[in-house]
């Protein structure tokens, strides 16, 4: 494997962080097992109360309100992974790379609003789908970098609690709307309100973790990660699109109900991958920091986890779904059930994908090799999605994802492989995968009886 000669070494993996203390392992575990409960239960609560309350139509506004939301952070939101090579690298204190990053956000997040609204204005009375958005474009971007530099902490913890957030307050501020009979848009407004609070209410953890906000004194900074964002962002916005050309052909040929059935789809494939994405974020920093080798032979092993995984989860969700959508969703989504079972081994090449992208992202630091990834998955996408979703709309999109989901995971596989001499087989999950399960379930089983012994004895 290639290695830069002019980069600086990286930080030890094991270095003490300012202003935590990583828990214990034991103590680390159940944590995580907590998050993703919680995660998992806000994520599927709010599909339901947004399924269910707003019907198929008004699901698919969320959808596509949701969709600019993720469009309008596209160019500056990558200059977080600039941020975690900042903190790897030790170029710049925590507190410089946090003043910094509140000055992008807030100056990058109100020159794209105001492209945003521009635009906006040619959407005829959809035009608030954009713009409402829009006027929360800075607390999105710090939302990320305030992600991101928990991330390159190696401070699991807090990016828990910060997602675990991200579920549960948008839900507490879309459910009460909806209860209360709010039409679509006025609950949508209510929902972005939500975005605000958690950026506001992170930045004071976030400040006693890291200190005081300072400007850098290297102004050179902000060259640096707004330029490597900007490479990040190119592949970024290639993966947002690879994801949503489903929902703007539906949108284009079919309405917002279509978008809406296919948005549940979508939405029940990525609380099936919170485990995954839990799963790459614990090897995120080891992965950044590790020797090539170790970081090679780190990632492969968790994209053997990350297949296993997901595939087990299928088997639970696709079955649980012909009984589950229909009594919590109601009428209009019968086509769900079916969609997930179609889209199934797209779920499981993006699971493998997470670990792959972090590898090149932040060990390699080669975003135009992910570029190439997404990029012929893009075209593959869009030329399927076109030729098919016009004839058989949902199904249509579906099959385009998948067949484009193969590639994309192929393309990745094949440059893992020419960079760190990666094989099929490394990444293909086995016994030893099988093993490391059964030996959690057989510790946690001793340590719930030795608790349950101790209980009794008090």
């Amino acid at each position: 494997m290639s290695a830069r000669a002019d980069t600086p070494k990286p930080a030890a993996p094991d270095a003490a962080q300012p202003g935590f203390t990583p828990p214990s392992i034991p103590a680390g575990g159940l944590e995580a097992l907590l998050f993703r409960c919680v995660e998992l239960l806000s994520t599927t609560l709010l599909v339901v109360f947004t399924g269910r309350l707003m019907g198929p139509a008004g699901r698919g506004l969320y959808a596509l309100a949701s969709l600019t939301t993720l469009v309008l952070v596209l160019p500056l939101g990558p200059v977080w992974y600039g941020n975690v090579v900042e903190v790897t690298r030790g170029r710049l204190s925590l507190p410089e790379i946090f003043g910094g990053s509140i000055v992008i956000a807030t100056v990058g997040g109100i020159l794209t609003a105001l492209v945003a609204l521009g635009f906006s204005v040619t959407l005829g009375d959809r035009w608030w789908i954009v713009a409402a958005p829009a006027g929360v474009t800075p607390f999105l971007l710090l939302m990320s970098y305030q992600e991101g530099l928990f991330m390159g902490m190696g401070h699991v913890r807090a990016v828990n609690l910060l997602r675990i957030a991200r579920a549960v307050l948008p839900l507490l501020f879309i459910a009460p709307a909806l209860l209360a009979g709010a039409p679509a848009r006025t609950a949508i407004e209510i929902w972005l309100l939500s975005f605000i609070v958690i950026a506001l209410a992170t930045s004071v953890p976030l400040r006693a973790y890291v200190g005081r906000p300072r400007l850098p004194r290297d102004r050179a900074y902000y060259r640096r990660v707004v330029t490597y964002g900007g490479k990040i962002s190119g592949l970024n916005a290639v993966d947002a699109a690879n994801d949503r050309v489903g929902l703007l052909a539906l949108a284009v040929f079919r309405g917002d109900a279509a978008v809406g059935v296919f948005s549940i789809a979508i939405a029940g494939l990525q609380v099936l991958l919170t485990a995954t994405q839990a799963l790459a974020l614990s090897t995120f920093r080891r992965i950044g920091t590790e020797s090539p080798a170790a970081s090679a032979a780190l990632t492969a092993r968790t994209v053997r986890h990350a297949i296993l995984l997901t595939s087990a989860g299928i088997l639970v969700l696709v079955p649980a779904s012909f009984v589950a959508v229909p009594l919590a969703l109601g009428k209009g989504y019968e086509d769900v059930p079916v969609l997930l079972l179609v889209l199934v081994a797209d779920a499981i090449y993006l699971a493998a994908l997470y670990p792959l992208y972090t590898y090149f992202q932040v060990q390699a630091t080669k975003p135009a090799t992910l570029l190439k990834v997404g990029g012929s998955a893009l075209l593959a996408n869009v030329a399927l999605t076109a030729a098919l979703a016009p004839h058989w709309g949902i199904w249509g999109v579906a099959v385009a994802a998948t067949l484009a989901g193969t590639l994309q995971f192929t393309v990745a596989l094949r440059s893992f492989g020419a960079e760190a001499g990666v094989s099929l087989r490394d990444v293909v999950p086995g016994r030893p995968e099988l093993a490391d399960y059964v030996w959690l379930a057989a510790t946690l089983r001793r340590r719930s009886t030795r608790t349950a012994t101790g209980d009794a004895g008090r």
